[in-house]
């Protein structure tokens, strides 16, 4: 006979075998004790965590020889075909391969025809989201009235691409993902069973990396299985899933400890030399920060030896909290900007690099209290390690001087009073004006350039603009240059801007056949009709 995978061998049989989804089981449980069974259910979770086999459980605890009862009985044929999913009477579906309306349409000829040998007959379309728009309309009205003794059951892991009509005329169950604790105790059970001899820190890990799904961890305890030959303990089990020993991470946070800056890059590139992958080594180190701020609020440690666990308290010991949870957030950003990073080992070795210098960093609070004090220091920068830095004191803090040029009230000699502005007068006294206009409109009075002004004439100063960006950037002030030029000299003054060119004359331009056509339709129809065409006088 061939080998049966762990998934399959120890698939669950009734609804006590189902782990950590008793808000589920129970409830189904009860309505077949009370004889309150609908007839559609929606099953939803993260794959792995029992949708397809709560689905088969439920439908022999409806077609069981001795039910509809809660508890199968496993043994009489109708238990066994539903097991090996060769029950007439129970048809299962695969969502993804029968995605259109002609595939409803066939279900629901058969939906005419009553069980053959059970007391219901029950549909179980996986991967439900799969099916397309038109065959879940086509489905809407047998599934709201379906014939006596037919019972759905849909099961998916997207139920958002779902339509809200069909969500709502099936009875809705949501999977939760199986906590760590109870992956572990099952993956005990079987290994008692299956007489394997491994440690309990290596189905503490098993369980972490199947992310919260049962047939995840026995696909990965069949994988371990097959790499060993007969003791299972830690050591192989990291090495199988390409985890990094505990003292690597140690040695890391040593060398952050004590600003040995070279010794950590030296450590990162040994690593990246054994062939393990950058965002493994970063996921692993997350995790080993997560140890380390939980020992330091003193939540107990699961699934490692004491011998480690002591390691890490002794290390979470020599760190604060707060550069704990700076490491943290400083790596999960890290995570972050590798998928977009074109050279993702020297960001890491950057990010290494700021993590060495954590002696550097100060609270914001204390800094803010010691500047207002006039006792702030500069924290010493030597990457090279060459001589320190002298230490620069900060006095303490005055008030903010303004810049002249932002002032509003500006020192200035004010132009001398005239009847009529004069090209000469207002060279002069342009700088000082145009510090005066700074204060209103900046960027006006940076393109307000002494050398653009081509003449003055009865108090209009013109200005030859070089570019459209000067000319526009003067005329949309206008108002405002006028305005003050006017306060500035006490004069009615204005400015106009123009292009260069303007005082050129421009030779007038021959319309074209097209213009004249265009501007006079009654031409352009005679000239269509007769064929004829326009001579120049």
């Amino acid at each position: 006979m061939s080998y049966i995978v762990l998934a399959r061998k120890y698939r669950p049989q009734t609804f006590s075998e189902i782990y950590s989804q008793n808000h589920i089981t129970q409830i189904l449980a009860n309505a077949i004790k009370i004889n309150r069974i609908g007839h559609a259910f929606l099953f939803t979770g993260p794959r792995g965590v029992g949708k397809t086999s709560m689905a088969r459980i439920l439908a022999k605890s409806l077609n069981c020889i001795k039910g509809p009862t809660e508890f199968p009985c496993g043994e009489c044929h109708n238990c066994k075909e539903i097991t090996t999913s060769t029950s007439p009477d129970v048809i299962e579906i695969d969502g993804a391969s029968n995605t259109g309306v002609d595939n409803v349409r066939e279900l629901q000829k058969e939906l005419l025809y009553a069980p053959s040998q059970s007391l219901y007959k029950i549909y179980i379309i996986d991967e439900v989201h799969m099916l397309s728009k038109g065959a879940f309309n086509a489905l809407l009205k047998t599934l709201e009235e379906p014939p006596e003794n037919i019972v759905f059951i849909f099961a998916t892991t997207e139920p958002h691409k779902v339509l809200p009509t069909i969500i709502s005329r099936c009875q809705r169950f949501d999977f939760r993902r199986i906590p760590i604790e109870d992956i572990t105790t099952r993956l005990k059970e079987i290994a008692k069973h299956e007489n394997i001899s491994i440690d309990e820190e290596s189905l503490y890990l098993i369980a972490r990396k199947s992310d919260g799904g049962m047939r995840d961890a026995l696909s990965l305890l069949d994988q371990v299985l097959s790499f060993s030959d007969g003791d299972i303990n830690i050591s192989l089990v990291s090495e199988i899933f390409g985890e990094l020993p505990l003292n690597t991470y140690i040695s890391i946070m040593n060398s952050i400890n004590n600003n040995d800056s070279i010794t950590l890059i030296k450590s990162y590139q040994d690593i990246i030399n054994q062939g393990v992958d950058m965002i493994d080594f970063i996921n692993g180190f997350i995790e080993f920060v997560r140890q380390l701020l939980l020992c330091k609020i003193g939540i107990p440690l699961k699934g490692m030896i004491e011998d480690d666990i002591k390691q890490i308290k002794d290390i979470s010991n020599s760190i604060n909290s707060n550069n704990l949870m700076y490491i943290m957030t400083i790596l999960i950003q890290l995570k972050q900007d590798l998928r977009l990073s074109s050279h993702p080992s020297i960001l890491i070795e950057v990010v290494l690099l700021k993590l060495s210098r954590l002696d550097e960093m100060e609270d914001l609070s204390k800094i803010l209290s010691k500047l207002e004090q006039g006792q702030y220091t500069k924290p010493q920068v030597d990457i090279q390690h060459d001589k320190p830095a002298p230490k620069v004191v900060i006095p303490k803090i005055q008030p903010l001087e303004t810049k002249q040029e932002d002032s509003i009230e500006l020192d200035y000699i004010p132009p001398k009073k005239v009847k009529e502005l004069t090209k000469e007068h207002i060279l002069e006294n342009w700088t000082a004006f145009l510090n005066k206009l700074k204060t209103e409109k900046k960027m006006a009075a940076i393109y307000l350039k002494k050398e653009s002004i081509s003449n003055v004439n009865s108090n209009i100063i013109f200005i030859d603009c070089q570019s459209l960006i000067q000319h526009k950037m003067i005329t949309d002030a206008n108002d405002v240059i006028n305005d003050m030029l006017s306060k500035f000299f006490d004069l009615n003054v204005k400015l106009i801007a123009r292009f260069t060119d303007v005082s050129k004359p421009v030779p007038p331009k021959t319309p074209t056949l097209q213009d004249i056509q265009k501007e006079y339709p009654e031409i352009a129809k005679l000239i269509e009709v007769t064929d004829g065409m326009i001579v120049p006088k």
